[in-house]
């Protein structure tokens, strides 16, 4: 991803009416390109659909400038939020989720069936669910019974206890989502079978619709290449990284540039030397805001400034760098000077809706200048 902190400079020094022409649209199309997404989703669902569990995630692990919580990774690198699929079948048994988005360099860690059960209507909830969760072997025919029943492969098991209050039940089915990563045309789906103990099964209801839809969470990592990533404590990390959305709302009508980056441009004297400048990143001037469900923006910042002479350890040298300068100071101009550029990156956590509708909570090693130094 370093690529990136070069295309965000290019735009930040380009002119306004080049970003509103067709330079501006090539732009757009190498950051997706560079964030690994094939095109700018058309929404299908709003911010409202999105279930709270997703959204506690992203709280959890990011800041609300997307700047990653230190010691607060996901279960997985990519986290990607599928809903059910009731147009392939009505049958209330039946939980067909659609995951081509699944891509073929993913590894999938773990994978979870989220239902929520409806609360009891019974005077009596002394009792509990057998609940079983199983992989169809076949493709199902609603309102048969043949014998595609009978090839089900049992994925998970649990006991549930008959309450008064409804609550999530969360239900393992890696095995499952596993096989179909490398048979897809085999995803048939998983079927669903109650039985109660104590009480009739027929008092276990399944929410369907809003923020109780039936869920599928894949928990999975992508195979990318090894960066720098030498974690740093929130605690050593300038505040604006961590607020810089807050900062940028309380700047709102200060800036009549219409770019859709904030930056700070160097000043003579002693700010030309290396140090670390803002850029604030805005998804809602790049129209973004409508598909990129958190952060609104993010920082991503640049390094930028003349490296002195002699390099003192305030700008974090290596031996080389400080060899080369002095080379190209005292010997020869032609050997190039040490540049400054950043000495330690740090990763930012997008969520956003798929081109199918699905959620995908993904961490992005890399996009967070955090330091700069002479190199």
């Amino acid at each position: 991803m370093n690529s990136l902190n070069f295309i965000l400079l290019l735009v930040c020094f380009t002119p306004v009416s080049l970003q509103n022409g067709a330079e501006f649209t090539h732009l757009q199309s190498d950051l997706l390109n560079l964030l690994e997404i094939k095109e700018k989703p058309s929404v299908s669902r709003s911010r409202s659909q999105v279930p709270k569990y997703v959204m506690d995630l992203f709280k959890e692990q990011a800041h609300t400038s997307g700047f990653t919580k230190f010691g607060k990774s996901a279960p997985g690198k990519t986290i990607r939020t599928f809903f059910r699929d009731a147009s392939v079948s009505a049958d209330e048994h039946r939980f067909y989720f659609n995951l081509s988005s699944l891509q073929p360099n993913e590894q999938i860690k773990k994978a979870e069936l989220r239902i929520f059960k409806r609360r009891s209507k019974l005077e009596n909830t002394h009792g509990h669910f057998k609940v079983t969760v199983h992989r169809l072997n076949r493709r199902a025919v609603d309102g048969s019974t043949g014998s595609w029943k009978r090839k089900l492969t049992t994925v998970d098991t649990k006991l549930i206890k008959c309450r008064r209050v409804g609550g999530w039940i969360v239900l393992n089915v890696t095995s499952a989502v596993a096989f179909w990563s490398s048979w897809p045309s085999r995803n048939f789906g998983l079927w669903i079978t109650v039985v109660g103990f104590g009480i009739p099964h027929s008092d276990f209801y399944i929410a369907t619709g809003g923020r109780k839809e039936p869920i599928l969470v894949i928990y999975g990592d992508n195979q990318e290449k090894k960066q720098d990533k030498s974690p740093k404590s929130v605690n050593e990390i300038p505040n604006e990284t961590r607020d810089a959305s807050s900062q940028q709302t309380r700047r709102k009508g200060k800036n009549n540039d219409d770019t859709p980056f904030t930056f700070t441009r160097s000043r003579r004297s002693v700010d030309d030397k290396c140090a670390r400048r803002k850029l604030f990143v805005k998804f809602r001037d790049l129209n973004w805001d409508k598909w990129i469900i958190a952060p609104r923006g993010f920082s991503a910042f640049y390094c930028m400034g003349t490296c002195p002479e002699i390099i003192d350890k305030y700008f974090n040298p290596s031996n080389h760098a400080i060899i080369q300068n002095l080379l190209h100071h005292r010997y020869n101009k032609k050997i190039p000077a040490a540049c400054c550029v950043p000495t330690s990156l740090h990763s930012m956590s997008l969520m956003y809706f798929e081109l199918d509708g699905s959620i995908v909570l993904r961490e992005y090693s890399g996009m967070v200048a955090s330091t700069c130094g002479c190199r």
